[in-house]
């Protein structure tokens, strides 16, 4: 009855198509298909083209990649042990009511005091494991954490000790190439003998005993750890970051100023020829005062990663067995620390500021061959950090 119509054409875009007639639904299916298909390539490509040219730039700036994926993660690190301890202490930690508060029985109080003792446990723990993974700055903050008893729950500070012995030494190879950068020599150059394994390993450097090539005098070679400078600013912008956000969530947070200590006081320290400036001083403030037995390693040579000073043969000033082995009075050893620190806090105004035992060495000696009549010296140790105090602070607190 009616002819059959003939396909309808036309052009688009220089692209010709056909009218598909009767069988439409089988084009249009067909061509979904081939357009899904076509989809999926092109987003394949532009995956495999993304991740090849991340892959080259990562390959062909290996350093800068690293350290930014590095950052990345130390930083999350951070950021989830702090999330963590904030919904802990946000979902379980109970107030403390007040004393005279009658409705509380004894064993609730015990039981609520309970509570909030694993409360700081737990989440101490969790912060020690973030700080342990992180290393470098991170330690020292934890070290800082562990001697702050007069502030902080005992739980945090006595979790945060373990950390002072947690400090992973450098490799003699890192170490040596610290050495060149800073120096322009190797240890070869430098030393006619440089001990491999260190005497010491803090969370910012590591001692080493040596023995220098041109004068043949024994020395102790303080080394920055090579990766610290490196992570040093981002870490610390972290930590601030971690404090504001544990500060807004707990407005009755009280250790901002921990965050602010670090962000003035790690540069500083970062820099060892703070510390030959700083011993320097000491010595300078202690010259006339013969009767105070205290001794400063006299400095040989100085860069900001490199420290070369005199070697002091002694052992920590709680070494006990060792005190007693030299037949040295712990409590002259306590009296000799206090005049120490009562000269340079009331008289110099120029206070040390990490006076941990690891920095208070005692040097025996025999008894009368020093004007101070002792019979042993107490030697100090670690001049990276000091704080000049003001006249009128000296005055206040004195008062």
């Amino acid at each position: 009855m009616f002819a059959a119509r003939p396909a309808a054409t036309r052009t688009l875009c220089s692209r010709r198509y056909t009218w598909p007639g009767r069988n439409w639904r089988r084009f249009y299916s067909a061509e979904a298909e081939r357009s899904w298909r076509t989809r999926r390539w092109r987003q394949t490509a532009a995956v495999a083209a993304v991740s090849a040219g991340v892959c080259g730039y990562a390959i062909y700036n290996y350093d800068t990649a690293y350290l930014v994926a590095a950052s990345v993660y130390r930083s999350s690190v951070a950021a989830s042990a702090t999330c963590q301890i904030a919904w802990d202490y946000y979902r379980n930690f109970p107030e403390l009511p007040p004393e005279d508060d009658a409705s509380i029985s004894e064993g609730e109080r015990r039981a609520i005091l309970a509570t909030r003792s694993a409360v700081h446990l737990r989440a101490a723990e969790k912060v020690k494991r973030a700080l342990m993974k992180n290393g470098g700055v991170y330690i020292k903050l934890g070290q800082h954490v562990s001697a702050m008893q007069y502030v902080l729950p005992m739980e945090w500070c006595q979790t945060m000790q373990a950390l002072q012995d947690q400090n992973t030494a450098s490799s003699l190879e890192e170490i040596g190439r610290v050495i060149a950068a800073d120096t322009g020599q190797t240890i070869e150059e430098l030393f006619s003998a440089f001990d491999a394994e260190p005497i010491g390993v803090a969370s910012l450097a590591q001692v080493h005993r040596a023995e220098l090539r041109v004068t043949g005098e024994e020395v102790a070679v303080k080394v920055q750890h090579p990766m610290v400078r490196t992570y040093s600013d981002i870490d610390i912008a972290t930590v601030s970051v971690m404090f504001e956000f544990v500060h807004s969530v707990f407005p009755d947070f009280k250790f901002m100023w921990l965050s602010a200590e670090m962000k003035g006081s790690l540069p500083r320290e970062l820099d060892f020829r703070n510390d030959k400036s700083n011993a320097e001083q000491v010595q300078w403030n202690f010259s006339t005062h013969p009767e105070i037995p205290l001794a400063v390693p006299r400095m040989v040579q100085a860069t900001e990663r490199v420290l070369i000073m005199e070697y002091v043969h002694g052992r920590r000033c709680d070494d006990l067995t060792y005190l007693r082995k030299h037949a040295i009075d712990p409590v002259e050893v306590s009296r000799a620390i206090g005049q120490v620190f009562a000269e340079m806090t009331y008289v110099h105004g120029f206070l040390h500021c990490d006076p941990h035992p690891g920095n208070l060495f005692v040097r025996p000696r025999p008894r009368g061959s020093a004007p101070h009549g002792r019979n042993f010296d107490l030697v100090l140790l670690d001049h990276g950090l000091y704080r000049q105090l003001s006249s009128r602070f000296r005055y206040e607190y004195a008062e």
